[in-house]
């Protein structure tokens, strides 16, 4: 029996030796089970909320529900999931393909009689942990709130002792240039140019590969009171979004804020702060063209620079350039992409690889495979169907509210890929059809795929803005990981990515992954 291992720690006030004694007490349980661990997968300081933000565990799900091992071992199922609803449809889901969950210090067994109410019991009590903790940290900052004690979140300009005299020295110096008229990128170019250390230059006591002054970063210091001696807590709340995992940022009531001054941290006067107010950004830079956040284009997003790691984004309507480079000089990547060519390298790449008449054939192979095994699954689970699409409806529900509303965190085109994707999955529980009628009208359309795809591929590069907005979420399934845009020595630029086929196919099942690339 092949056994994969997944362990998770969640704060960085923890360790790898954490990670290595849940292996450890694992592995030795494989040993004498006479289990063949084939696969490690772990998730290092992230929380259990939400399974969104958990790399490890989405590469475990694609394991286990490809059939490449037999049984999970966990130390314990809050290792799985803290979210009582996230644990019972990952251990449901795998469950149904067959694959065994073990918890060996809880005693979880998924092919023990009586395990569904283990493991409820177990979700419920990881989320109420999950939650007095938090209520704890709240409670214990409070206090030191109101005590005028410090509360954490160190800003650069400080030290563990207070005022940090050298980087205050280099605060006074932002303000002073700010007040003077001059742009935030300049601000961090000159910084730059004097080989300042900037505030991320260190992360997790790691040296980051750009390590560079940001306007961004400018920004954020000229945004903050803390500089007057203003100390302000309870500001804000952070919420997590359960399905992405993605952390959302709400100012909280002026009442709600504990706030005081602290005339021994300021570092500025009142009259330099308010000056210092008049933030700008230069004409044509990244902060100047950004598009609020939402993905307007084609590659928006999803391109990175192979120097520096930063996201190459429109600094014109018409190109893209490194985000580091062009907001500060924090890096040397000063290569620009015309929006239009970059499209077509990538997407070219993309139907070229689709349409190869070998991997056109191994395509409707899969997606029959894949879709015989759905229609096999739908038969066995009957009896969860009104479930389902109780929960479907509900998430259908939230997403179009989302939608309505607004979401700072996904584009508008992204939830409205995600409820068709619902509303599809809806529609395929809700059907009354025969298995046999299923099956066939399925399998008679497969032979079509790959020359609708390449007729909507053509459709994307068609110029037609609502077209290519629709056409970003398929692309982002499809490349695995970033666009990484190399510098050569001879002074192109090249386009070094992977793709993903397989994802067209919407299967747990991989082709592999073949290397692209091309010159920009």
């Amino acid at each position: 029996m092949k056994a994969a291992i997944y362990s998770r720690f969640s704060t960085d006030r923890q360790n790898e030796s954490s990670i290595t004694d849940q292996v450890r007490v694992c592995s030795e349980f494989a040993a004498r089970e006479h289990m063949e661990v084939s696969a490690h997968f772990e998730d290092q300081g992230i929380s259990g909320a939400a399974l969104g933000n958990r790399p490890g565990a989405a590469a475990l799900m694609e394991a286990a529900l490809g059939r490449r091992v037999d049984a999970v071992l966990v130390t314990d199922l809050t290792r799985l999931s803290r979210a009582n609803a996230d644990l019972s449809k990952m251990i449901d889901r795998l469950v149904a393909k067959g694959v065994r969950v073990i918890g060996v210090q809880d005693g979880y067994d998924s092919f023990r009689k009586g395990h569904k109410l283990q493991a409820g019991f177990s979700g419920i009590m990881g989320e109420a942990f999950r939650e007095m903790i938090k209520d704890r940290v709240y409670t214990a900052l409070e206090t030191r709130a109101r005590a005028k004690r410090p509360t954490g979140g160190r800003a650069y300009g400080y030290s563990t002792k207070g005022v940090d005299e050298a980087q205050a020295a280099i605060v006074r110096e932002i303000f002073r240039r700010s007040s003077a008229g001059e742009s935030t990128g300049s601000i961090a170019a000159a910084l730059n140019a004097q080989g300042v250390p900037s505030p991320g230059s260190t992360w997790k006591r790691e040296v980051r590969r750009c390590h560079g002054w940001a306007g961004s970063a400018v920004r954020v210091i000229l945004r903050n009171p803390r500089y007057t001696g203003r100390i302000v807590w309870n500001a804000s709340i952070w919420s997590k979004d359960p399905d992405s995992g993605k952390r959302k940022r709400t100012l909280r009531p002026a009442a709600e804020r504990i706030e005081h001054v602290d005339e021994s941290m300021r570092i500025v006067s009142d009259d330099l702060w308010q000056r210092g107010q008049r933030v700008g950004a230069p004409h044509g830079s990244a902060a100047a063209t950004h598009t609020a956040g939402k993905p307007k284009y084609l590659l928006s997003g999803l391109m990175r620079c192979g120097t520096c790691g930063g996201s190459f984004i429109l600094v014109s309507k018409d190109g893209y350039g490194c985000s580091a480079y062009h907001d500060g000089r924090a890096c040397r990547n000063a290569h620009y992409v015309p929006r239009v060519h970059a499209e077509r390298v990538v997407l070219d790449d993309i139907k070229a690889g689709l349409l190869n008449p070998e991997r056109a054939k191994r395509m409707v192979i899969e997606m029959q495979r894949y879709y015989a095994q759905r229609l096999r699954d739908a038969e066995s689970r009957v009896i969860e169907t009104p479930r389902e699409l109780a929960e479907l409806d509900a998430r259908i529900e939230r997403l179009r509210e989302r939608l309505r509303v607004g979401d700072p965190d996904l584009a508008a085109d992204e939830l409205e890929a995600a409820i068709a994707r619902a509303q599809a999955k809806r529609r395929e529980l809700g059907t009354n059809q025969p298995a046999t009628q299923q099956r066939a009208e399925v399998f008679a359309m497969l032979p079509r795929a790959a020359k609708m795809y390449s007729s909507q591929v053509d459709t994307w590069l068609s110029g037609d803005l609502s077209a290519a907005q629709k056409g970003r979420v398929i692309v982002r399934q499809l490349i695995d990981g970033p666009v990484r845009l190399m510098p050569r020595p001879d002074g192109t630029l090249w386009a070094e990515f992977a793709l993903r086929p397989a994802a067209l196919l919407a299967s747990t099942d991989r082709l592999g992954i073949v290397g692209s690339g091309g010159r920009i």
